[in-house]
């Protein structure tokens, strides 16, 4: 590199508080890892530069191979580069302080004489505070630094790790968490299973982890689901699909040595072993039985599943196996309490039948009554627990009412049976549709159940539709449609049919302007991502808001309508970072660690859920999040310069007041 490419900042002002700290640490020092040259043929390593009066950090990796350490100033200098253009920053430093003096005399040759200092400090106090907080999450985040020993290295042959490569991989190709989710506990009954292995669950449904998770008995899982367990406080073992880097890189070369088979090359089988010692490889019985059960399962059908017992003998190693399973949540169904026992509550909806009874019985009633014969009459007929209520059965409609009840108020695949029963008396029963296509897991065949909800909906509600605009969220028999309107336009998104899935919000809103589904937090940032500002502009006047997510998308609007320059982007930019500055530092880190399911206002919660769902939109705005960062840097500046003022005018008032008290 020359002098000359560092130009962009070399022609900044120096800014004499400010001090930038760089160097290079071996990835394996930091994360307290042991790596094998002979499995990398190279050092891993990182450049890390860091502004003093930000905090903001900038990291680029180094693959560092035996006599190449020439390369580390160029890298050195290539990070620097990027680490200004991320930033955005307005000045140079006075000073940069690094722990390597090889790197200290490089960069002189470079930023010397310029009006920046070049410093050797080997021991920066902040920079290795920061490496520790770093090592620490890490830690925490991957567990112990040890890997597991190889499937090879375990006691395996090559037959028995053929047998589960191959089984893994057709069991991944049924999808069995198209029908089965992680409330549906599956009984390995015969073959005798290990302790351990006597249960499992069908992990996929969420589209995040795939799978199996083992249990030894039932009570862990419930618990586990109720959240009164750590995880880490139990003995469980389960299979997982991921990605070859993220398992243990000699299975990998063992998977390649042997030709075994991947599904999409990415879905690598990992079975292990989990307790509070940490994780472990199986035995060779759990590695057997595990090769069994995903066998079976591979070959069950739909209708055996609904069965909830049956039993199929399979081939393995030349002799026939009887293998027998059940699931007891549809052999012996949980009711309401049990369900929430489990720390599985029922939905909201299922209160709605009692509404809509209500609103039918006022609605039979001739003339017009007093708020004191409306409470009489009321009392008369729903006094006592709402459970206790009895609804009528004399129509197909009330007895798929009655079906489609116990189906909201129950889970997983037992959900799908009485919905499906509730059909059979009511083939339009929309709540019933609305359940199914909720289940349904395949994008198109998703999108074709929710149509037909919406479809039998409109057929239901015939002039409501129009009739009642501006309260119908109000109406309980609305409620139904309304969700499947709402599920077809976030299955349209999903598949990519952006437009059409915006036609849908907008006929939500257009129903229900009152938004009590809260579609416009949807609806935007989608608008936004398709270049339809004007509709994004008009939801946003309509609904106004005091929340970050609503800042950040009127930031982004201005942006994309008047660019960086405009005073109207960078106030919207400053007034989002007043809500919640947590944005710009979530997405400094690797990612979200999870999607949380409440949050407060301001809090790291809210940032990651703003990110969320503003991701699309800002992949699609160029330059936006250069734009954001640059804005960040200069809002925290004033910030802390206020924060300053504030500070020495606190001590001018202590001062004087002390003086007056001397007098």
């Amino acid at each position: 590199m020359r002098q000359t490419d560092l130009r962009p900042i070399l022609s900044l002002s120096v800014n004499s508080d400010e001090s930038w700290e760089v160097g290079v640490v071996s990835m394996a020092e930091l994360f307290g890892v042991t790596l094998s040259r002979d499995q990398f043929g190279e050092d891993m390593m990182l450049v890390l530069w860091r502004s003093s009066s930000t905090e903001m950090v900038h990291a680029r990796p180094l693959m560092l191979r035996d006599g190449d350490r020439d390369t580390v100033l160029d890298e050195v200098l290539q990070s620097l580069l990027e680490f200004h253009h991320l930033h955005d920053f307005p000045f140079r430093p006075a000073s940069i302080q690094c722990n390597d003096e090889d790197l200290v005399s490089g960069l002189s040759k470079f930023v010397g004489n310029t009006g920046t200092e070049v410093n050797y400090a080997p021991d920066m106090h902040a920079w290795n505070a920061m490496l520790a907080d770093l090592a620490n999450q890490m830690s925490e985040e991957f567990g112990p630094a040890e890997p597991m020993p190889s499937l090879a290295d375990s006691g395996f042959d090559e037959d028995q790790i053929r047998e589960f490569a191959e089984t893994a991989a057709n069991f991944y190709q049924t999808r069995l968490w198209n029908y089965l989710d992680d409330t549906d506990l599956i009984e390995f009954e015969s073959p005798k299973p290990p302790r351990e292995m006597r249960f499992a669950v069908v992990l996929g449904a969420g589209s995040q982890t795939y799978g199996l998770g083992f249990y030894s008995d039932p009570e862990d899982h419930y618990d586990m689901m109720a959240q009164r367990a750590d995880p880490r406080e139990l003995s469980l073992m389960s299979l997982t699909y991921d990605a070859p880097d993220e398992v243990n890189s000699e299975d990998v070369q063992l998977w390649k040595q042997l030709d075994l088979p991947l599904e999409t090359g990415e879905a690598f089988p990992s079975l292990n072993g989990f307790s509070a010692d940490g994780a472990r490889r199986p035995t060779k019985k759990q590695l057997e039985y595990a090769t069994i059960v995903l066998q079976v399962l591979a070959e069950t059908t739909e209708e055996e599943i609904d069965s909830g017992v049956w039993t199929k003998s399979i081939a393995f190693r030349g002799k026939k196996k009887r293998c027998k399973l059940s699931i007891p949540n549809l052999t012996d169904p949980p009711d309401r309490a049990e369900w929430m026992r489990r720390g599985l509550m029922p939905e909201r909806r299922g209160n709605e039948r009692h509404f809509q009874m209500v609103q039918n019985v006022i609605d039979e009633q001739e003339g017009l009554l007093s708020i004191d014969e409306l409470n009489d009459l009321l009392n008369s007929k729903f006094t006592g627990p709402i459970d206790d209520v009895e609804y009528s059965l004399d129509t197909a409609s009330d007895r798929a009412a009655a079906k489609c009840q116990e189906a909201v108020e129950s889970f997983g695949r037992r959900r799908i049976q009485l919905a499906r029963q509730a059909l059979m008396e009511d083939p339009n029963h929309v709540e019933s549709l609305v359940l199914l296509a909720e289940s349904t897991r395949m994008p198109e065949r998703r999108i074709e159940a929710f149509q037909r909800a919406v479809d039998a909906g409109r057929q239901e509600l015939g002039s409501m539709l129009e009739d009642d605009i501006g309260h119908f969220w109000g109406i309980a028999k609305t409620r139904p449609f309304m969700r499947a309107c709402h599920g077809l336009a976030d299955s349209l998104h999903v598949a990519g049919q952006s437009s059409d899935a915006i036609v849908q919000y907008q006929e939500i809103l257009r129903l229900n302007p009152e938004d009590n589904q809260g579609v416009r937090y949807e609806a935007i940032p989608l608008m936004i991502a398709h270049n339809r500002e004007p509709d994004a502009i008009e939801l946003l006047a309509r609904y106004r808001e005091e929340s970050s997510l609503w800042y950040y998308m009127k930031s982004l609007v201005e942006f994309r309508t008047h660019g960086p320059a405009s005073r109207k982007s960078q106030q919207a930019m400053r007034a989002a970072f007043n809500l919640n500055e947590h944005v710009v530092k979530e997405l400094q880190s690797d990612g979200p660690p999870y999607n949380p399911s409440t949050y407060s206002m301001g809090s790291v919660e809210e940032a990651i859920t703003c990110i969320e769902e503003l991701d699309e939109a800002w992949a699609e705005t160029e330059g936006y999040i250069d734009f954001m960062f640059a804005q960040y840097f200069k809002w925290e500046k004033d910030r802390q310069k206020k924060q300053r003022e504030l500070k020495r005018k606190a001590r001018k008032k202590k001062s004087a007041t002390r003086g007056r008290r001397r007098k």
